[in-house]
């Protein structure tokens, strides 16, 4: 049976004992209004709100997942859950952080870095444009990352718009399953929203949200 039926039970999960032992950028924005495209000197992450999605519509989840954390199936359509997961931070209640957090990561080859992408030629923009973490918690005993994908513009979006696209994002939420059932070790998707509501030159706008178990606890 599940131990958590509600979002207020959800919430009562989050724990960021891995967060306080990084350090933010100092540059940052202490509300996590920070999603222009510059260059990120140090710290392990730069505070973010992720860019809600407008009119979310839910389209599929984990179930295999949500029994492993112990999330009763219908959170995945209950207001608050999806408006987290869809981008909206304002619903973070309780011990939950009220922003989300973008990673820089760096890029080397065999000990040879590489900054031709990076757009200010440094390699300090280098990091993933559209994931943002939104919640650190605890389930089962296993400590649980969980980040959007398409979350919206951050530090190191390199001047596109930070979503993900429904093609690509299905294709992500069907492969990471199926890794996961060959015994291959992966992040995992939890849940898949999309948009209709943005004019886009791309197909519908998407939310996966993808989650990883950490090592550190």
């Amino acid at each position: 049976m599940p131990t958590t039926t509600s979002f207020a039970e959800f919430s009562q999960q989050a724990d960021y004992s891995l967060m306080q032992t990084l350090r933010a950028d100092p540059q940052a924005s202490s509300d996590g209004d920070d999603h222009e495209p510059r260059q990120v000197y140090s710290g392990h992450y730069v505070p973010v709100t992720p860019t809600a999605i407008p009119e979310a519509e839910y389209l599929a989840h984990s179930s295999e997942l949500f029994k492993e954390l112990g999330l009763s199936d219908a959170l995945a359509q209950d207001e608050q859950f999806q408006r987290l997961f869809s981008g909206d931070s304002r619903v973070a209640t309780g011990a939950m952080r009220p922003y989300g957090w973008a990673t820089g990561y760096a890029l080397s080859i065999y000990g040879t870095e590489y900054i031709q992408q990076c757009p200010f030629g440094t390699g300090n923009g280098y990091g993933d444009g559209r994931a943002i973490s939104i919640f650190e918690g605890v389930f089962n005993g296993k400590r649980w990352e969980m980040q959007l994908k398409g979350g919206g513009p951050t530090p190191y979006c390199r001047g596109a718009d930070g979503r993900a696209v429904l093609r690509s994002s299905v294709r992500e939420f069907l492969a990471q399953e199926l890794m996961h059932a060959l015994g291959v070790p992966t992040s995992r998707s939890l849940t898949l929203y999309m948009s209709r509501a943005e004019n886009v030159r791309r197909a519908l706008r998407v939310y996966i949200l993808s989650v990883a178990s950490q090592n550190v606890v």
